[in-house]
């Protein structure tokens, strides 16, 4: 009764922040923009610190800092977002319109993430990469939720099909859904199928409370 309860609760999460998502895609923007956020989130710009808030437009080469509670949503203008969790390092690298399509570089240098690349609007098509320490990733139209800790980083794919590319190793294509990696420097480990028990407190941890 337990187990099922965990399966109900997981599958809920996910789907109603996907279809969370598309509802609070209200606002367009020519840049990315902060949608929501709860808790301590500071950006870091020209070498100062401000304090986020709901709407806030970011520039090329912020980094986002959240704290202990914190946890913020960055909606993109090509209709993608980005979640990030509690102790989370990320930078909004660069972004721009090459001849219609939106073209985006992203690094995230700590906690976990999830990547949601909606339905395109506004462009052609998307060219959008997420570095982390360890691993290069190429959005291919996905959902994916990450990880990133000192020597490696946890990828698990919930939908769609991404590039993985370990920062000395060779790149593959991947598209097993509900099944998690280790991406070191040079390797990335045997797929690992997660149960919706497993995965609703990971997707909990980029999910804003309600």
């Amino acid at each position: 009764m337990v187990q099922f309860k965990f399966i109900i609760f997981a599958s809920a999460l996910l789907i109603f922040s996907s279809l969370s998502y598309a509802s609070n895609m209200q606002v367009e923007t020519a840049e990315p923009a902060l949608s929501r956020l709860q808790g301590s989130v500071k950006v870091l710009r020209d070498h100062r610190y401000l304090n986020a808030s709901y709407g806030m437009k970011l520039q090329k080469g912020d980094v986002i800092y959240t704290g202990r509670r914190g946890k913020v949503y960055i909606n993109f203008p090509d209709n993608s977002r980005v979640k990030l969790g509690s102790k989370a390092r990320f930078q909004v690298q660069n972004w721009e319109n090459e001849q219609g399509i939106f073209t985006s570089a992203l690094n995230i240098f700590q906690g976990a993430f999830r990547y949601t690349a909606g339905l395109i609007r506004g462009y052609t098509a998307r060219k959008t990469t997420v570095t982390t320490k360890t691993a290069v990733i190429g959005v291919r139209g996905t959902d994916f939720w990450g990880r990133v800790e000192e020597d490696k980083t946890f990828f698990l794919l919930l939908e769609g099909e991404v590039s993985l590319t370990p920062t000395h190793g060779e790149k593959i294509i991947y598209n097993q859904a509900l099944y998690a990696v280790n991406i070191k420097d040079t390797s990335i480990s045997s797929p690992q199928n997660l149960d919706m028990k497993t995965i609703a407190p990971l997707a909990a941890e980029t999910e804003i409370d309600f």
